[in-house]
């Protein structure tokens, strides 16, 4: 089984890079009001923000191997989370496309996308996570 993985390493404060062992990383901090430096989307932020991403590329995926000439894809996905909780509540996904295909196969091509986005699956199944956790004291 083929493993994607990802590294993310503390720099200071709140601030971390990830990478993904394939030479792409970014910056992740919370915002000042929450004592970050503001200098790179959170951890939840960039999940809301794959989720976003993934739809837009298994659509525009799916559109290639359909045949359907797209035209422009956006996908807006608003999280909502208590301010006084850590969890998310709920997540809604506007998809606004223009293509050259009639809206009822525009329907399937997103059911196919919903069907095989990774990240979709990651936020509306339950997955197994375990964790090994080693500790060195100073």
């Amino acid at each position: 089984m083929a493993k994607t993985i990802a590294k993310a390493k503390w720099i200071e404060n709140v601030q971390t890079i990830a990478d993904n062992a394939r030479g792409h990383s970014v910056v992740l901090d919370l915002g000042t009001a929450k004592g970050g430096d503001n200098t790179g989307p959170s951890a939840l932020e960039l999940a809301i923000m794959s989720l976003a991403d993934c739809a837009v590329t298994i659509f525009a995926d799916v559109c290639k191997q359909s045949n359907v000439e797209l035209s422009k894809m956006e996908v807006i996905a608003e999280a909502d989370k208590p301010d006084d909780s850590p969890r998310l509540t709920g997540v809604n996904l506007k998809v606004k496309v223009t293509a050259k295909a009639r809206e009822q196969k525009l329907n399937a091509v997103w059911r196919r996308t919903e069907a095989n986005c990774p990240v979709v699956s990651i936020f509306k199944d339950n997955i197994p996570i375990s964790v090994e956790f080693e500790a060195t004291a100073e």
